[in-house]
């Protein structure tokens, strides 16, 4: 049952991908285009890579979120997609933490995870020290990952996170052609 779960999600994200990139009536040179393709690369990437259960919401009115849904045990996740090219910066690390907040209550696990284009080679280098420090202190559960075309190249979680996704394993492994990608896992729980 979960196997097929995981494989629908995985077809309706590729298909949403693959209807976007097969539209010939847009400009590709864009900033709308060029963040709705990394919204929906983000989107089958960790549908594949990480299991979750997505929807693509962003639009003008997403109210800061781009991705929302399901993860392991009804982990609710929010994900915000930056398409920079100087990287994330300490503003979008509290409008993702006010976002967060807008959508928590005492009863739900909720994760505000904040995704950006893996452009250089240290893919840290995407997250400014003041960034990083933001994310460390934050109270609010948060990650952040960066993403390359549909392969996740970092991912990261700060304490409040981690305390909710204890048993969380990322590994890297490597393709037939030597190239890395991450896979993540988490043993589901039994009651």
């Amino acid at each position: 049952m979960i196997v097929q779960q995981i494989v629908k999600r995985h077809i309706s994200s590729r298909k949403s991908l693959s209807s976007f990139l097969e539209q010939t009536d847009k400009d590709i040179t864009t900033s709308v285009y060029r963040g709705t393709l990394f919204e929906l690369q983000t989107l089958e990437t960790l549908t594949t890579t990480a299991g979750m259960n997505l929807e693509h919401v962003g639009g003008k009115s997403d109210g800061g979120i781009d991705l929302r849904g399901q993860w392991f045990d009804n982990i609710n996740v929010l994900v915000q997609c930056k398409n920079t090219k100087q990287g994330c910066t300490p503003d979008q690390i509290r409008e993702l933490i006010g976002t967060v907040a807008s959508f928590s209550t005492t009863r739900n696990k909720i994760i505000g995870i904040l995704a950006t284009v893996s452009r250089k080679q240290s893919n840290n280098n995407q997250f400014t020290p003041d960034v990083l420090q933001q994310f460390r202190m934050s109270t609010t559960a948060l990650g952040l990952m960066t993403i390359k075309d549909t392969t996740l190249k970092s991912i990261m979680f700060n304490k409040k996170a981690q305390t909710i996704l204890k048993g969380l394993t990322i590994t890297t492994e490597y393709d037939a052609l030597g190239d890395e990608f991450l896979v993540i896992d988490l043993p589901s729980k039994k009651g």
